[in-house]
């Protein structure tokens, strides 16, 4: 092979390296989820559970506020708040309950263990079937989440 052929066939070589590439390289996506939608979300206007209603979520700087009331047989009524940060953990949002309370009470530890235990389960899950990809950031500001992530290679 003559080298002006093998120069020919070095920048064929590298035109498609420059088309293919950016392809292959990971796409950065931002999802943000205002106040309103989640108030306004299925799960939150139509809890799982029956014995749970008046569902609200309130974000503030760094943290989400829940608060709910839960109803029980013989007529028990509980007014509960509960407190969540996110971080970013593997590529993937970790939600942790800080403090909880029912009617004013501060629950255990052993209780927002269990919650936690909960929540890093189905957060999970429920994120990974919306979108695909890494997580790389989690913001929550006064009125949203906003979550970055990449899809692709990269």
């Amino acid at each position: 092979m003559n080298a002006r052929k093998l120069f020919l066939l070095l920048v064929v070589v590298a035109a498609l390296a420059l088309v293919i590439v950016p392809a292959l390289a990971a796409e950065t996506r931002v999802k943000t989820l205002t106040e309103d939608e989640i108030n306004n979300s299925y799960r939150v206007t139509n809890p799982a559970r029956r014995s749970v209603s008046n569902v609200s979520v309130d974000l503030q700087p760094g943290q989400v506020v829940v608060y709910s009331t839960h109803t029980y047989p013989r007529g028990r009524v509980y007014q509960v708040m509960s407190t969540f940060t996110a971080s970013v953990s593997n590529g993937r949002i970790v939600w942790q309950a800080v403090t909880a309370s029912v009617d004013g009470q501060t629950v255990p530890q052993e209780v927002l263990n269990q919650i936690n235990a909960w929540i890093d389960a189905s957060w999970r899950n429920y994120f990974k079937s919306k979108h695909s990809g890494r997580v790389v950031s989690v913001e929550i500001s006064e009125d949203a989440i906003t979550i970055t992530y990449t899809v692709g290679r990269g």
